[in-house]
């Protein structure tokens, strides 16, 4: 194993749905390395949340140089990660992140690299320690398992984990009264950072109205700070027959976890919330399109550590998880819709109310208990 360090980077400059599923590290870090400071550097907006987790020394934005605990600098991140760690991991194989571990890195680098072109692992090689080759079919949460494995550290468990303290419960529990939410509800997240991920929002109300009304649960909408989401959320409300409770963007990812912890079923797109969601342990159904469910799935905390999709496509249940696609064969492709320049995608759009309807009922063993408590 690797000699025990006394600071660690994780670099992930990626997006919110990355440095969610590279939270498992952290704890896989913790165990190994119990007296080691972890830092992380991230993009500005895709991990605030992290500055709540405990076993978190210090969160570093790629903007501005700013750090969580000190406010805004100049000059850039550099001068806050130079040759100050004894471990630096980039979770991607982009050049900027590989960069920054090479700054920050002062006895062991470790990153992935993607292609097999010789020159591209020569010079990467010259980068870092440890050099993984990025695997296209593995879950993202799994790579972590690899940096771990890399390091001579063993896995025993990984666990999406986000934390939120009692001023999240308090604007928690405020949202909730004000909106006359007292009993079981269930979360509708309607909306994903692109088009292409999008399903029809007529068909949004109409499984909000079924859900509501067979299983007797209060539907609370949500989405980000966006206005056009803000607007959509607000005119696809008004068309409801069980009108639902509306969260326009005012919660953090913290809150939002808080919120999905308490609820007893989710309904959303391939999004972050839908991994906020899956940590949580709602049962959730997700609906997803072109996206490759092999590396981009709801991660079961309670599964198996290895967990796969075990099908390319379809409807498929791990524990308290439904990932519904259609069974079209050409899903997964991958793309940003079928001309992958983010428009709609057919195989979403496909997907009938119906359907989820049949992949709700499936999970009525895991709700229906969180409806009693």
């Amino acid at each position: 194993m690797t000699a025990s360090p006394s600071s660690i980077l994780i670099i992930n400059i990626r997006l919110i749905g990355d440095v969610i599923l590279t939270t498992p590290l952290i704890g896989i870090l913790k165990n190994a390395f119990p007296d080691a400071a972890i830092d992380f550097l991230v993009n500005r907006g895709t991990g605030e949340f992290l500055e709540k987790d405990p076993r978190v020394r210090r969160v570093i934005y790629s903007e501005k140089g700013s750090v969580a605990a000190g406010g805004e600098r100049e000059g850039g991140y550099f001068r806050d990660i130079f040759r100050r760690y004894d471990l630096a991991i980039n979770m991607n194989a982009s050049d900027r992140g590989s960069f920054a571990a090479l700054l920050a890195g002062t006895k062991t680098r470790v990153g992935f690299f993607v292609g097999d072109r010789w020159y591209t692992r020569l010079w990467k090689r010259l980068l870092f320690d440890h050099l993984i080759p990025m695997p296209y079919s593995t879950h993202v949460a799994l790579l972590g398992k690899l940096v771990a494995n890399a390091l001579g550290v063993e896995v025993e468990q990984l666990r999406v984990t986000i934390y939120w303290d009692g001023q999240d419960e308090a604007r928690v529990d405020q949202f909730m009264a004000h909106a006359g939410v007292t009993g079981p509800f269930f979360v509708i997240h309607p909306f994903a950072r692109w088009r292409y991920k999008y399903w029809q929002m007529e068909r949004i109300v109409a499984l909000s109205d079924r859900v509501a009304e067979r299983y007797g649960l209060c539907p609370v909408w949500t989405s980000s700070p966006a206005k056009d989401e803000k607007a959509l959320l607000e005119f696809w409300a008004g068309q409801c027959r069980y009108r639902p409770a509306l969260v326009k963007g005012e919660f953090s990812l913290n809150q939002m976890s808080c919120l999905l912890s308490r609820s007893s079923l989710y309904l959303g797109l391939d999004t972050a919330i839908t991994h906020l969601a899956a940590a949580a342990g709602v049962p959730l159904v997700a609906l997803y399109g072109p996206t490759i469910g092999e590396r981009w799935s709801p991660w079961n905390n309670d599964g198996p550590l290895t967990q796969q999709c075990p099908l390319p496509r379809g409807v498929q249940r791990n524990g308290h998880i439904v990932l519904l696609q259609k069974e079209y064969p050409c899903i997964p492709c991958g793309k940003a819709g079928c001309d992958d320049a983010g428009g709609e995608s057919p195989c979403m759009l496909g997907i009938e109310v119906d359907e989820v309807m049949d992949a709700v009922a499936s999970l009525e063993e895991n709700f229906m208990p969180r409806m009693t408590k």
